[in-house]
């Protein structure tokens, strides 16, 4: 019976670190206020997490605008929904 060296059985643990931290440096930081909603930090934001920093003021509906950015209406904004919503609001202030 042929032993395994430690350098073969290392090769497929590095190549998993090495594409882990390519995948992670290709991620670019969060958006401060996407940071700024997402109290528990899990990458996404609920209605409570919302409603906590979005009171009702005025004739701006909070549940209205968090419904609108939440696109596949699972309950939570992702961070793509929400950086696909400040793509949207910036087109529409260039114009």
């Amino acid at each position: 019976m042929k032993a395994i060296t430690t350098q073969h059985s290392a090769l497929p643990l590095m190549a998993i670190l090495l594409f882990s931290a390519s995948a992670n440096a290709a991620t670019p930081p969060a958006h401060p206020d996407f940071t700024r909603l997402d109290g528990n930090r899990d990458g996404r934001v609920s209605w409570q997490e919302y409603a906590a920093r979005n009171p009702v003021s005025g004739r701006l509906n909070p549940r209205r605008i968090f419904d609108n950015v939440d696109r596949n209406l699972d309950g939570y904004i992702s961070r793509a929904e929400f950086d696909a919503m400040k793509q949207r609001a910036a087109s529409r202030n260039h114009r």
